[in-house]
Order: structure tokens, then sequence, then C-alpha cells
């Protein structure tokens, strides 16, 4: 390739650019005026919010958002800071704000709980966790309930498991309890 055909292949990448975004500006504007403006920017608050805010921290510089809670492996998570399975099903739980607009059925607003369901989904293990040392400390019987409150005289947290959410972990609970809750109230409104 030529240096002076770099220009010229420079225009046409940017003219197909803007044809694709031509395009999908066309399919943007009625599904979310199809949606709702409340609706549309829930879904914009989720993806911020499941993508990029801290919602639990485990120390210092350690902080997990929704995409590396729902990719699983934490460790894998801390070394590198990249999931790729749970930014595809942040992805994923996103796009189904399309839903009602492609798929005229009664039951495609109940495609805005997917979000909840994913972050449920995504907090879980945290659950699962602080269960199973609950079930530690029961079992160590007297000694177990008393090292309870040493261990918090000594700094270690032995509350729940929402000890360690920040404020985007509330957000992000808010923001999908709406969601589902618009879903089921159009869909209970079509039937």
């Amino acid at each position: 390739m030529a240096v002076a055909s770099l220009p010229r292949a420079a225009l046409q990448l940017s003219r197909g650019s803007s044809a694709l975004t031509g395009k999908g500006s066309r399919y943007a504007k009625p599904m979310f005026e199809n949606v709702g403006r409340d609706v549309a920017i829930a879904y914009g608050v989720f993806f911020v919010i499941a993508m990029f805010v801290s919602l639990v921290s485990t120390g210092v510089f350690i902080a997990y958002t929704l995409a590396d809670l729902l990719g699983g492996d934490m460790t894998r998570v801390a070394r590198s800071g990249v999931s790729g399975k749970g930014t595809l099903l942040v992805l994923l739980a996103t796009a189904t704000i399309a839903v009602p607009y492609f798929w005229r059925h009664k039951f495609a607003p109940l495609a805005f709980a997917v979000p909840l369901l994913f972050t449920i989904m995504g907090f879980w293990p945290l659950y699962k966790q602080h269960r199973a040392q609950q079930q530690a400390i029961e079992a160590m019987g007297e000694f177990g309930q008393m090292m309870g409150p040493m261990s918090g005289q000594m700094g270690v947290s032995t509350g729940g498991p929402f000890d360690a959410l920040g404020i985007g972990a509330w957000l992000l609970f808010a923001t999908v309890v709406f969601l589902a809750f618009r879903g089921v109230m159009r869909f209970l409104a079509r039937g």
C-alpha cells in the first residue's frame, strides 16, 4: 500500500463508520422511545455502574465491579484486572433494552428483569461464602461464639455479606430492581 493511498483509505473508513452510525441511530431512537426515557436512563446507569464502579472492596487496592463478580475467578481478575466473561454478561444484560422493540410479544418487557438476575448471579458467591463462614462458627459451638466478638475487636469483619459493599452497589441494586419493576408493570399492562 502506497503512502499516498493512506489518506484515501482513512477517508473511506470514516465514510463507512458514519454510514454505520447513521443506521444505528435509525434503530436507537425508536427503540428508546419504545421503552421510555426512565428505562433508557436506568439501563445507562446500570451499564456504567456494572462496568466501572467498584461495588465490593476487599482491601486497600482490590475492588470489584459487577463485571468482575460475574467473571467468577477473582484471583485472575485481581491479577489482570480484566474479566471477559463478566464483561460479555454485562453487555448482554444491557442489550435486553432492545427486546421489546424487536420482539413484539406480551412477555418481551420481562427482559428488563435480566439485569436483576445477573446482579443476583454476581453476588450469589459472596452470600454463599458468608453462609459457609456462619456455619463454621456455629459448628465450633461455644468457642466460635466467643471468637466472633473477639475478631470484631481485632478489626476482622464478622458481619453479613453486605459489609464490604459501597454506595455503588446500593445504587446498582436500586437500578436493577427499578428495571425489573418497570418490566413487570409493562407486562401486566399488556396482559
